[in-house]
């Protein structure tokens, strides 16, 4: 059965033939025609908004246009229906190159209007330029590889699920009823960026090859586990034809397509991997003597061939693609490192890229990327207000607001306030420290609740985020500040008796006290976990302050040394099934020990963390977009809620970025979408002289 759409809890399932349903390409005129009689014009009526709103117009050069019916399945579009980038034409007429028909799939990806992001409209582009980026260390910049990453699958602004998950690099999928059989679609056509087809002998190398060899990959990805349980089944995968292939487990899976679009940012790599490349790096089809060559040339111990592989392939992400250690690797990206050298990388346009807008230009409109290493985010700053960089990126904050403006009132540069994909800072103490006096105040809920109620959260937003970009917490705190009442419950539980500076003592007769020790992962964090300690010091608890570097941080961290930290999480991004740090990573580490071994090391946890354990893998079943998938999430919500796990003084922030003037087809102002979406539009970014 083929799922046609996912609406706020239900789905419409018609029978229906393939060749007329490529996600998000076919037209609602060919959906008409086969859908069985007797539907009530209500779901027809449905069925046809999903498909005006994924599908858009081929093309449109005003609003007002009417749809023009797109190519059924299989039949390539008219000769010079498509068209390409000048400096690629130019290459066609040189003979160097295929003409655009040949490099582009028979059924490319559309991208209509409000596909990519779906805050804002977008147009038609032009061809040309050298977008200039910031770079902030030599091993690569998370913008770009945001703005560059592939996804098997693709959800309109990559999170709404309930807009349908459509194909991406992929051209269509299916799921049966049980939902725990997925069979995968791909574009025929479709070539790696050195012009070589990619077919499902692509996903054979990379399943069977790779993911199946003990040496290349000792420890299976757990997303291809059952509902991401590592105690369940391993997916079964099987291939059906060219461009045909099977993913099938034990038991229901119906979040699997989310873990194949945006969800953790898992690119195309685990499932394609280009053979007709990597075959030279592996010991079951390169030539003895030549790999043997090559170990010698890398230093990497004889034998030990797999070293090599590993150091030559996308294992995990696509992080490769945007740096060094890809040099040279086919890729389906917008864009190809081509020179790197004395803190520049030049990315130029891929010539295969599988792409078109809606009127049938292949994409990207730049033609190259050139990222800039530099040297500090004040630099990034500076360099954006005079218009050297073309996007400013996460690396602000509010404080930079009012230049930005100026900027913009010079016509320099564009000011855009996205929501931010995550939570700004998250405090929270580590429960499993190992200190008697410690676990015994910090693991009693009543002291984690007058904690949370001891911090002026309002306060918060207004120093911190002028008041308007932020908003108080209602998912995974309560926002009531209220000192008298915090007072009151830490009297209750014992700890009235105080020391002579005003401190409450512990259970252990000592002064109690809490050492935060966070890292400056923004210019908010330090600051705003200082006056966190002032805010419970006022309530007699004693908090202390020790900024350092995060990677000393996060080892102590990992040794259970950690007393208390500030971070962050993604909490707006858990209804999207693919990050999960409400689970206690952060927390309760000999918590997650115990879970993550079944038993055999770590602590066991207490009724109400196997709770939130049993609700991940409620919700990892359950189908996207349900509604049980939805009551899930919200029981998710109010465990951390009722539990005070941690303290998020503040939800759906906002942060300040901005493009140069040129950089067209980006939204502008005040954005109520997360900025990392429309990172993930650089296709559809053009520059405008």
């Amino acid at each position: 059965m083929r799922v046609v759409w996912a609406a706020r809890g239900w789905k419409l399932r018609w029978q229906i033939p393939r060749m007329m349903v490529s996600a998000c390409e076919r037209s609602s005129q060919m959906l008409t025609t086969k859908l069985r009689p007797g539907l009530a014009m209500a779901a027809l009526g449905l069925l046809l908004a999903a498909v005006l709103a994924a599908c858009g117009p081929v093309p449109v050069p005003a609003a007002e246009e009417p749809m023009m019916e797109e190519p059924a399945a299989e039949e390539a579009m008219p000769e010079g229906q498509y068209g390409e980038s000048p400096i690629l034409a130019e290459r066609v007429a040189a003979g160097e190159l295929p003409p655009v028909e040949e490099r582009l799939p028979v059924q490319p990806f559309v991208v209509s209007n409000r596909m990519l992001a779906v805050s804002y409209d977008t147009e038609v582009g032009k061809y040309g330029g050298t977008m200039r980026l910031p770079q902030d260390s030599p091993g690569g910049d998370p913008h770009f590889y945001i703005g560059s990453n592939e996804y098997l699958l693709w959800a309109p602004g990559a999170f709404n699920y309930d807009m349908g998950i459509v194909g991406n690099v992929l051209l269509d999928w299916e799921v049966n009823e049980d939902n725990d059989s997925f069979t995968f679609h791909m574009r025929e056509g479709l070539k790696w960026s050195d012009g070589v087809p990619v077919t499902t002998d692509d996903v054979d190398f990379a399943v069977n090859d790779v993911m199946f060899h003990d040496e290349i990959t000792p420890s299976k990805p757990t997303f291809l586990h059952t509902a991401q349980d590592r105690e369940a089944g391993f997916a079964t995968i099987e291939i059906l034809d060219d461009y045909t292939y099977t993913v099938s487990f034990d038991g229901r899976y119906g979040s699997f397509p989310a873990a194949l679009a945006v969800a953790s940012w898992r690119g195309y790599q685990d499932f394609l991997k280009p053979r007709h490349y990597l075959e030279q790096f592996h010991a079951d089809y390169a030539d003895a003597d030549e790999l043997a060559d090559k170990l010698d040339e890398e230093g990497i111990e004889e034998g030990q061939w797999y070293n090599l592989f590993n150091a030559k392939q996308m294992p995990g992400n696509l992080w490769r693609a945007v740096g060094e250690a890809g040099f040279g690797h086919p890729v389906l990206t917008p864009w190809v490192l081509t020179e790197f050298g004395g803190g520049s990388w030049t990315f130029d346009r891929n010539p295969y890229y599988f792409k078109v807008d809606r009127a049938g230009n292949q994409l990207p409109y730049i033609d190259q990327v050139q990222m800039l290493l530099m040297q500090d985010r004040e630099s990034t700053v500076l360099q954006i207000l005079s218009g050297e960089v073309d996007y400013l990126g996460e690396r602000s904050s509010l404080n930079n607001l009012p230049l930005l403006k100026q900027a913009e009132t010079e016509g320099v540069l564009n000011v855009i306030i996205p929501r931010m994909h995550r939570t700004p800072i998250n405090f929270m103490m580590n429960l499993t420290y190992p200190d008697p006096a410690w676990r015994k105040v910090t693991n009693d809920v009543r002291f984690r609740q007058a904690m949370t109620l001891a911090i002026n959260k309002q306060e918060i937003i207004d120093t911190f985020y002028l008041g308007e970009f932020g908003q108080l917490p209602v998912h995974t705190n309560y926002p009531e500040f209220n000192i008298e009442k915090a007072n009151q419950i830490l009297d209750e539980m014992g700890m009235s008796e105080r020391d002579a500076n005003g401190f409450r003592l512990g259970p252990d007769g000592d002064p109690f006290q809490i050492i935060f020790e966070p890292g400056p992962l923004s210019q908010d964090h330090v600051p705003m976990t200082e006056l966190i300690a002032e805010y419970w010091k006022a309530v007699g608890i004693d908090t202390d302050v020790k900024a350092g570097e995060w990677s000393l941080i996060n080892q102590k961290f990992l040794a259970n040394e950690l007393q208390a930290t500030a971070i962050w999480n993604v909490m707006d991004m858990w209804p999207s099934v693919g990050w999960f740090d409400y689970l206690p990573d952060r927390w309760g580490r000999a918590w997650v020990q115990y879970m993550n071994s079944n038993g055999e090391t770590g602590e066991e946890p207490p009724d109400e963390v196997k709770e939130i354990y049993d609700l991940h893998n409620r919700f990892l079943r359950a189908p996207l977009g349900s509604q049980e998938n939805k009551d899930i999430l919200e029981e998710i919500f109010v465990n951390q809620r009722d539990n005070y796990w941690t303290f998020n003084p503040v939800e759906f922030s906002y942060y300040p970025t901005s493009t140069s003037a040129r950089i067209k087809n980006v939204p502008k102002g005040r954005v109520e979408e997360m900025g990392i979406v429309f990172m993930h539009s650089m296709e559809e970014w053009y520059i405008d002289e």
